[in-house]
C-alpha cells in the first residue's frame, strides 16, 4: 500500500506512506527523504501508530494509524494537525 499528500500552505512538504504487508515495512518519506522506517516480521499488531512533525518555520503534527482489518488487509488513517486528511484501505 502507498499513497503521498502535501503539507503546508506556505512551506510546502510531499509526505509519501508505504506499507508492504508480506515484509512488514513501514517507510515514510518528507520530500523523498526516509524520515521514518519500521520493519516488523513477526506478530503484527492489530493498531500501529506512527507520529512525526513535518516543516521547520511552518510546522505540521501528522499521524498515521494503521489497523489490521484481517491477515493481509488494512485500514490507513492520516491526521495531520489533529484532523482526519484522509483514510485508505487495501481489500
Amino acid at each position: 500500500m502507498k499513497f503521498s499528500f502535501q503539507v503546508g500552505e506556505i512551506e510546502k512538504h510531499q509526505v509519501e506512506y508505504h506499507f508492504s504487508p508480506l515484509l512488514g515495512v513501514v517507510v515514510v518519506k518528507v520530500d523523498g527523504t526516509a524520515v521514518r522506517r519500521h520493519v516488523r516480521l513477526i506478530n503484527e499488531p492489530m493498531r500501529e501508530t506512527h507520529d512525526l512533525i513535518v516543516g521547520d518555520r511552518e510546522r505540521h503534527k501528522v499521524r498515521f494509524e494503521k489497523e489490521r482489518t484481517s491477515t493481509f488487509t488494512h485500514r490507513n488513517r492520516v491526521f495531520v494537525n489533529n484532523r482526519l486528511l484522509k483514510v485508505v484501505e487495501n481489500n
